[in-house]
């Protein structure tokens, strides 16, 4: 695989230390020059697979084919699969994300599945989430195991699911917070006269 540096500007700052690889896929991969690519298994069948891999680092926007984090950090993650084990990303973009013991702000995937993870928001047709925390949940089909908090969660109800506030009751909340916050808006507005 062939390797070039390039320069980026950040904040009027010139880095010289990013780097662009193409995989023999001819796959574009542009991240810090903390990547590297390695074969991975991948798949049902564990076919060797072209990844790109960030380890003990912090890169900056990553996109790939497919991306395996291991105690690392980055901005955006835009790959067709994504393996994160104790790293932490501010979005992430897939068709399948398998995260570990890891942090993300926001995620938007086809299959998702947290083991001990955090999110802040999570988009998914299908989610398998095992002790782990998130505050806004979207999903087609989900499967929250015991042990999981969810507190906002928009998707088909789950027996075992007790989110803090769900679709139905999110819009009675902000209804009857409205309505409450027009009685006393005009009840200010008649003792101020």
């Amino acid at each position: 695989m062939a390797r070039e540096d390039i320069g980026t500007e950040q904040n009027g700052d010139s880095e010289s230390g990013l780097s662009s690889g193409r995989s023999p896929s001819g796959d574009l991969a542009t991240t810090g020059s903390v990547a590297s690519e390695v074969i991975v298994s991948a798949g049902p069948e564990n076919h060797p697979t072209v990844a790109t891999e960030i380890l003990r680092a912090e890169a900056g926007d990553v996109h790939a084919t497919t991306v395996t984090m291991d105690r690392a950090g980055a901005e955006q993650v835009t790959a067709e699969r994504i393996v994160m084990t104790n790293s932490g990303a501010r979005t992430v973009e897939a068709r399948s994300a398998q995260v570990d013991r890891s942090g993300i702000l926001a995620v938007r995937s086809d299959r998702a599945v947290f083991s001990n993870s955090t999110a802040i928001a999570i988009a998914t047709e299908e989610a398998r989430i095992v002790r782990s925390r998130v505050l806004m949940l979207k999903a087609d089909r989900a499967t929250i195991e015991a042990g999981t908090k969810v507190a906002i969660y928009a998707g088909p109800a789950r027996e075992n699911m007790r989110p803090l506030a769900d679709v139905r009751g999110a819009a009675a909340f902000g209804a009857g917070l409205g309505a409450v916050l027009l009685l006393l808006g005009s009840l200010l507005r008649r003792i101020l006269r």
